[in-house]
């Protein structure tokens, strides 16, 4: 009966607009709460806020606090543990870290460990010792240089990560879920958020500036890092327009209005994703869609909230395979992109037709602006590019410099290929 209810709410458009409207409302409300509280925390901790070189320095001396001073190593010489569980896009980091060595991969749900499953904490120290002990095999073959985890209080113990890293690897671990219910409840014994393993992690790593204090507050260190795109997957593909406007994502929340009000409006959009008629698409298919549409349409709210933003995937993939991105007005794409030549951005419904209409109207903008974001998504926005980064930072990798083989090979090659080495 109960349930049926539920259906019957969900499928009537008006009430499900307004239960999702609600929830967003608060959804904003606690975040910002949240968020307040922990700036209180922080101010009376006294603690800093840095910039790129004082948390280079910060970092350094957190290692060094644990006797661990990296001398550097070449690109693809790093070995490196990488933990986490396979649900669909993480597919992509393995081989971008595989750019920079050896890398030994736990991916438990090929285990037989599923953390969505009623029983998950029964088997989650078994899943725990069984990746110290595969960190352990790792590190006795050749020694770790780094652990990268997709990791959160919920599916990690802390004090495993911390056994890693008494073994000389630096910790890192990224989180983009962190503006919203963090640190999450207690369960099991520890927040479900990444708040668990703050202070065990070297470099906490999270899609939201504006969340880094809260790791400092929870005792770690943290740096933005935003998602990124694979070129390897990524990548335009040459085929002729289709559709004027198109979306990929759920169907939920406040944006099936939104895309009737465009439709309203004289601006129909082609919806792909659970939920939507067409349904979801594959991996490939929803890459050839970026380049089969004139116009991919992007939605920066979490969760139900239409003010509460954070920068998604889909953020840097679009643009990366080629695809004219039209998204949320979300202030920190700022960060990343030039807004109006590289990307660009709405306000609300009406905006949003307004710049639908513009792109329309002017194909060689449109043009322009697809290869614009297109050069600055894989000159900066990869996640090769992302793992340099960090792996720079913290004294693991020499900068930019090759082995002297690679060098002696590279005389007589064209500056265009000496560049491309670099990302």
């Amino acid at each position: 009966m109960i349930q049926s209810v539920k259906q019957f709410l969900k499928r009537n458009q008006t009430i499900s607009y307004y239960n999702s409207l609600l929830k967003g409302f608060f959804q904003q409300r606690l975040a910002a709460r949240t968020l307040a509280q922990y700036h209180q925390r922080a101010e009376d901790l006294h603690l800093p806020e840095y910039d790129e070189a004082e948390l280079r320095t910060a970092l350094a001396e957190r290692l060094r606090e644990r006797g661990l001073i990296p001398q550097g190593k070449y690109r693809g010489d790093l070995h490196i543990f990488f933990a986490y569980a396979l649900e669909n896009w993480e597919r992509v980091l393995a081989p971008a870290l595989g750019c920079f060595g050896q890398v030994t991969e736990f991916e438990w749900t090929s285990l037989g460990f599923d953390h969505h499953a009623a029983d998950w904490l029964s088997v989650r120290d078994d899943m725990n010792r069984q990746m110290l002990a595969a960190f352990h095999q790792a590190n006795s073959e050749s020694p770790v240089d780094a652990v990268f985890g997709y990791l959160s209080g919920y599916t990690m113990d802390p004090n495993i990560l911390a056994k890693m890293g008494r073994t000389g690897a630096v910790i890192f671990n990224f989180s983009l879920d962190d503006k919203l219910h963090f640190p999450g409840k207690v369960v099991g014994g520890r927040y479900t958020n990444a708040a668990s393993l703050a202070n065990v992690v070297d470099l906490n790593l999270t899609n939201a500036p504006q969340s880094i204090i809260k790791y400092m507050v929870h005792g770690g260190l943290a740096a933005f890092w935003p998602e990124a795109a694979s070129p390897a997957v990524h990548k335009p593909y040459d085929c002729d327009f289709e559709f004027d406007v198109s979306f990929i994502g759920k169907c939920y929340g406040w944006r099936p209005r939104f895309i009737r009000r465009l439709t309203k409006m004289g601006i129909p959009v082609e919806c792909f994703g659970t939920g939507w008629p067409n349904g979801p698409l594959s991996d490939d298919q929803m890459v050839k869609l970026y380049s089969r549409s004139r116009i991919n349409l992007g939605f920066a709210g979490v969760a139900h909230s239409r003010r509460l933003m954070c920068l998604k995937g889909r953020d840097f993939e679009v643009p990366a395979s080629g695809g004219l991105y039209l998204t949320q007005d979300n202030p920190e794409l700022s960060l990343v992109y030039d807004i109006g030549r590289e990307i660009v951005t709405y306000t609300d419904e009406r905006n949003c037709v307004e710049q639908i209409h513009r792109l329309l109207a002017d194909p060689q903008r449109a043009q322009r602006i697809r290869l614009a974001g297109q050069r600055r998504a894989l000159a900066q926005h990869t996640w090769q590019h992302r793992f340099e980064q960090i792996f720079t930072l913290a004294g693991l990798l020499r900068q930019k410099v090759m082995k002297p083989e690679n060098t002696r090979a590279l005389k007589g090659r064209t500056e265009i290929q000496r560049v491309s080495f670099h990302f």
